[in-house]
This record gives structure tokens, C-alpha cells and sequence, in this order.
């Protein structure tokens, strides 16, 4: 039983240790902190009163508003994903590619 134990402890400290190093290296961005009546803008990265922030434009017809440039766009046109390399994910708000938000093994 002992043996099983001390094989355990080294498994359960790196997963520990992985979870706590992602958690600070990724600050939390969720509506979780908004206040009753606000809702959490991720472009502007800050919470708002409902009916305040981008307004959906009147876009003419075969446009489509988008909403992280506030602009009207043709349909088919707009923000392109990028071609993010070994796991990185493509932040559309920043039009930038991002870490994983786990690290790799090892």
C-alpha cells in the first residue's frame, strides 16, 4: 500500500502544480463577475449595462455587421482565422493567435 502511495504523490503533485499554472498564466474573463444587470464584453474586456456598448449596425443588404471592428462588412469578408501553429488557438476579438490554455507534457 505504501508503494501505491508514494507513486501516487508525484501523479497528484504535477497535476496539481499543471492546474495552478494555468490558472495564473490565464486570467479569468467571464460574466461571473458582472453585477446583476451588466453582461461581460470580451472586446472591450469589461462588464456593461444592459443596451450599453457596440450597437449592431443597419447594415445595407449583402452586408453583415461585425461587431469586434463595429463595422459593416460584406458578406464573405471579414475577420480571417490564422493559420496558429502546435495548439494556439485564434483570438478573433485581437485577431492574434494565443498559447494553449493547457501546457504541453514535459
Amino acid at each position: 500500500m505504501r508503494t501505491v502511495v508514494r507513486h501516487l504523490v508525484p501523479i497528484i503533485m504535477v497535476v496539481l502544480a499543471s492546474m495552478a499554472a494555468v490558472t495564473i498564466a490565464t486570467p479569468a474573463v467571464s460574466s461571473a463577475e458582472c453585477a446583476d444587470g451588466e453582461w461581460w464584453d470580451p472586446t472591450g474586456k469589461v462588464c456593461r449595462p444592459l443596451g450599453v456598448g457596440p450597437q449592431p449596425l443597419a447594415c445595407e443588404p449583402g452586408q453583415w455587421w461585425d461587431p469586434t471592428a463595429n463595422v459593416c462588412r460584406p458578406l464573405g469578408v471579414g475577420p480571417q482565422p490564422l493559420a496558429c501553429d502546435n495548439g494556439w488557438w485564434w483570438d478573433p476579438a485581437a485577431n492574434v493567435c494565443r498559447p494553449p490554455l493547457v501546457p504541453p507534457p514535459g
